[in-house]
């Protein structure tokens, strides 16, 4: 008797009739689509739709299962014709209710919020009758094609070449990855090729390896006249070419390996496909790693567009709107299905399951019981085999095939969140075994896809699937070893954390891979299990990374329980002194300006002193420093800067005489001391860490903020091109960085220099990122900084009513938070009120300005404050002329005193226009042009060109020197 696969391969259908041939049908449900036709069927019965619904549900199911744009969608519909996205909403309405749309369960339409709409009911198209015999049907004993296979296109094309060119080709991945849907849509893609000589043999239910052979043999038609009908099967397939693919071979490894091989030996033309969660390590096998689908990055920011561009959201909205609940993907929820994606590590299997429940919990709620636990026991289609019923089950299969020893070692990595290297896997796991045998273990866990290994990466790291890892804590937790373990996994990341701070020219890059880890660890010192003289230590070494990473508000909750726990674990003074000045700083930094950071900065201080430690007196000095400049005590951050300096010259450290110079120029600028702070500026630029472009000792910080500290003293002294010049290098060096904190830090010294050239649309970008990454890494007070220049610069280009809202709202949450300089933010406000015709409310908010500064000794703006308030009196509804020019004569003044030529330049120019429109031309002019003509570049600045433009106006012809600058 021939064999079940050599009979009838191929079978011819009745010839159609040529109108029948040229039809266009679709079946979904109980519906029937022709729209050849323009008619729709429910269970033979005609569904009565409207033209435009009818256009609508056709453009829907030819796209079924992507996204179809409502633009598209109202083009198509309603081809040349202006309409409102409401009437396609209507039409949609009718659609679903015609359709039954959510009763019993069906889904037809689902919403893509923002986007369009989806067709997500299973779509098939009957064959058309063709001639005989142009589509024949092949007879084969391949499971049905998968309906939809998101995101494995490139994978099955990949799979089919190399088999083609190979023979051999085993699937590997782990449990849920997909192996056995890639097999079976590849074998149905390649069953022309192989005129349907394809064969299917699922190993997953045979639990006897001696059985295998028998199996294939039994799927073949073989009667198996023997216990291994290997030779019988060799003889039979010598000669034949077909694919032969043999599913799920791991828990029979060793038995599927032989008769892979003999047969690949045996017969030329048999092609193999075998999956398997480990390799068969046989003679002309070829692996095809199957990889997870891709996520969406951490942090990526995602709309409904974008993040239906990576495999994993796609498939999770399709299961999600599949499954008869209510979900749509949304700008608002996109962010966390690719966070859910990316935490189930693109695993389909996994994804399925998650998305079935997403209608009920949320995407967000979601997130959040996979930060508690992640579920293992959601169960996916009651038709699946048993291991592929939940994820537990898929886990507990390849679980069950590990030896002892390999599920001890897997039990210690569950420790691991993220990825570990080498090294760190062999120091958690080890206890009594040696390092070979670690080794061994390690690479057995690889070969059997329980542990991925990222070879890309420098050095080699593996990381265990969350779901394989939530599986193993548990095992980990039954052993009793679990606590042991986790104080294994602190210690050695306290100890890597010391070791790259100890280093000279330390290197934070490599530690921001074990921020997972460090996290981990530092929860388990501080809980109920843990050990808190570990979590001191811990949290005093993580430091660095927090302000690295710019995690400053968890950097503050880690360090405020150490410190707590410094007095019952008798800390060292080192990290007490470590803790307290981290908890100043991030407490500053995130906007919270009160007594107690300054006194946990004060307490450090005491400490530092207390053993002598002068570089941690400078890095103190320097805190606290900024601290007073956020709450408006300039004479006191002069003080400190002093203290700071004799400290610095005590020592004899250059670098840190040149550190405190810079806070000494920074401090006598807020005083509007313009000639000391250069002083003092280009003393410490004379060091080569601060004025060289490569700084050795100091991090990029300091030399970008002495180099914007001499910039605004240029731009004050009547040097605007050098200024500008050199703002814009530092900045770009801050960028290049990639240092948020830092970057947050420098924008705002450095925004001035733009606003003062009328050139803020420079830098507008730049805010924009501020803004963001200010957010983003919870620095409050900078965050509202970064709001009031985005307001200066919409006031800027006339756009005064976001800019106004912007700019007053961020001047009243920094004045609730006690914020020193709010009172210079002031200034454009009052300006643009001057300017948009509100005169007595600019002269209210520059005189409340006036107020703040002197009471705070905030002399910097002051000349730029009396020509803002002579403005605002020339604006008033009753202008007060003589005042306003008293004004200006008063900010001449001062800006004299000062030293600040541009300040000079920016008061002369309304005072000469308020003398011009008196008849006072000729003081106009002696007023002007001496300021003018001490100017030696800048000529395209805005005050600069308004200058020479108004001194025209007022000695035409001009033949003096200045009318050829």
């Amino acid at each position: 008797m021939a064999p079940r696969w050599q009979s009838n391969n191929i079978t011819a259908a009745a010839g159609p009739t040529q109108d029948e041939a040229a039809q266009e049908i679709f079946v979904f449900g109980p519906f029937r689509l022709v729209p050849a036709q323009r008619r729709i069927e429910r269970n033979g019965s005609p569904v009565q739709l409207s033209a435009r619904a009818f256009d609508i549900l056709l453009a829907l199911v030819r796209q079924a299962g992507n996204v179809v744009n409502k633009t598209d969608l109202i083009a198509t519909t309603w081809p040349g014709a202006d309409v409102e996205e409401n009437s396609l909403r209507v039409h949609i309405a009718a659609l679903r209710k015609a359709l039954g749309d959510g009763n019993g369960g069906a889904r037809y339409l689902s919403t893509v919020s923002g986007q369009g709409y989806c067709f997500v009911a299973a779509v098939s198209r009957p064959e058309q009758r063709q001639p005989a015999p142009t589509h024949p049907t092949y007879v084969h004993n391949l499971p049905a094609q998968p309906r939809q296979v998101v995101g494995r296109e490139q994978a099955m094309q990949d799979i089919s070449e190399r088999l083609r060119a190979k023979r051999f080709v085993t699937i590997v991945g782990p449990g849920g990855i997909g192996k056995t849907t890639v097999a079976v849509s590849a074998g149905h893609a390649l069953l022309a090729e192989f005129a349907g000589h394809v064969h299917f043999v699922g190993l997953g239910e045979t639990g006897n390896a001696a059985l295998v052979p028998a199996a294939v043999a039994s799927s073949l038609g073989l009667l198996a006249r023997s216990n291994d009908p290997t030779g019988s099967l060799a003889t039979l397939l010598r000669k034949e070419r077909m694919l032969l693919v043999l599913d799920c071979c791991e828990h029979v490894i060793e038995a599927a390996a032989a008769l892979a091989e003999r047969l690949y030996q045996a017969a030329p033309e048999l092609h193999i496909l075998a999956t398997s969660r480990e390799l068969l390590r046989v003679e002309g096998e070829f692996t095809y790693r199957l990889p997870p689908l891709p996520s969406p990055p951490e942090r990526a920011v995602l709309t409904a567009a974008n993040a239906l561009a990576y495999a994993s959201v796609k498939l999770f909205v399709e299961r999600a709107t599949a499954g008869g609940g209510e979900f749509a993907l949304s700008d608002a929820n996109a962010s966390d299905v690719g966070n859910l994606c990316r935490r189930l590590d693109g695993i389909p299997f996994a994804i399925e399951l998650t998305a079935a429940h997403v209608g009920v919990y949320g995407a967000r709620a979601m997130v959040q019981l996979l930060d508690q636990h992640l579920n293992l026991l959601w169960e996916g289609r009651r038709t699946a085999l048993p291991r592929h019923r939940t994820l537990r089950a898929t886990i507990e299969w390849s679980y069950n095939l590990l030896s002892e020893t390999e599920r001890v070692i897997l039990g210690r990595l569950s420790v691991f969140v993220g990825s570990m290297t080498l090294d760190a896997a062999r120091s958690i796991a080890a206890t009594t075994e040696d390092d070979d045998t670690i080794l061994a273990i390690i690479d057995s866990l690889v070969a059997k896809s329980v542990l991925a290994l990222n070879i890309g990466s420098q050095p080699t790291r593996y990381r265990l699937a969350d779901s394989t890892r939530a599986y193993a804590q548990e095992k980990l937790a039954a052993s009793g070893e679990a606590g042991a373990v986790s104080r294994r996994h602190a210690c050695y990341f306290h100890g890597l954390l010391e070791k790259i701070g100890s280093e000279a020219n330390r290197d934070l890059s490599a530690a921001a891979e074990e921020f997972g880890n460090v996290r981990a660890a530092l929860a388990w010192c501080f809980s109920d299990q843990g050990d808190r003289r570990a979590g001191v230590a811990l949290a005093a070494a993580s430091i660095p990374l927090f302000f690295k990473l710019s995690l400053l508000a968890e950097c503050e909750l880690w360090v405020t329980r150490a410190i707590e726990a410094l007095d019952e674990t008798t800390g060292s003074i080192r990290h007490g002194l470590v803790l307290h000045t981290a908890l100043g700083a991030a407490r500053m930094l995130t906007g919270q300006l009160d007594e107690l950071g300054a006194s946990h900065l004060n307490r450090a201080l005491e400490l530092t002193e207390k053993i002598g430690d002068i570089q941690g007196q400078i890095r103190l000095i320097d805190q606290l420093h900024l601290l007073q400049l956020f709450v408006g005590k300039y004479d006191e951050a002069l003080s400190t800067a002093k203290r700071g300096e004799a400290i610095a010259l005590a020592s004899n450290d250059s670098i840190a005489v040149a550190r405190m110079r810079v806070l000494l120029s920074i401090s006598c600028q807020y005083l509007g001391k313009f000639v000391a702070s250069r002083s003092y500026i280009e003393s410490a630029l004379l060091h080569p860490d601060l004025g060289g472009d490569v700084p050795s000792r100091l991090t990029l910080e300091y030399p970008r903020r002495a180099q914007i500290t001499l910039a605004r003293v240029l731009w004050l002294q009547g040097h605007p091109d050098q200024a500008t010049q050199m703002v814009r290098r530092a900045i770009s060096d801050v960028i290049a960085a990639n240092h948020p904190v830092m970057f947050c830090r420098a924008l705002p010294w450095a925004f001035d220099v733009f606003f003062w050239n009328g050139d803020t649309e420079d830098c507008e970008d730049h805010i924009d990122r501020f803004i963001v990454e200010a957010r983003r890494h919870d620095l409050a007070v900078l965050r509202m900084v970064g709001e009031a220049m985005k307001g200066v610069t919409l006031l800027a280009r006339s756009e005064t009513d976001v800019g106004f809202a912007m700019l007053r709202g961020s001047i009243e949450k920094l004045q609730s938070l006690d914020f020193g300089a709010v009172a210079g933010l002031r200034t454009p406000l009052a300006e643009a009120l001057a300017a948009t015709g509100h005169g007595d409310e600019a002269l209210d908010t520059i005189d409340q300005a006036i107020a703040e500064a002197r009471h705070s000794n905030f002399m910097m703006d002051m000349p730029d404050m009396l020509r803002a308030r002579a403005v605002a009196l020339m604006h008033k509804s009753n202008p007060d002329l003589p005042q306003a020019e008293l004004n200006l004569v008063q900010a001449l003044d001062v800006a004299r005193r000062q030293g600040a030529l541009g300040y000079e330049l920016r008061a002369a120019i309304p005072l000469a226009r308020l003398w011009q429109r008196s008849g006072r031309r000729q003081e106009a002019h002696d007023i002007l042009a001496p300021i003018y003509q001490r100017f030696t570049e800048g000529f395209q600045t805005r005050s600069l060109v308004m200058a020479k433009g108004l001194l025209a106006e007022l000695s035409p012809p001009l033949s003096c020197s200045f009318a050829a600058k």
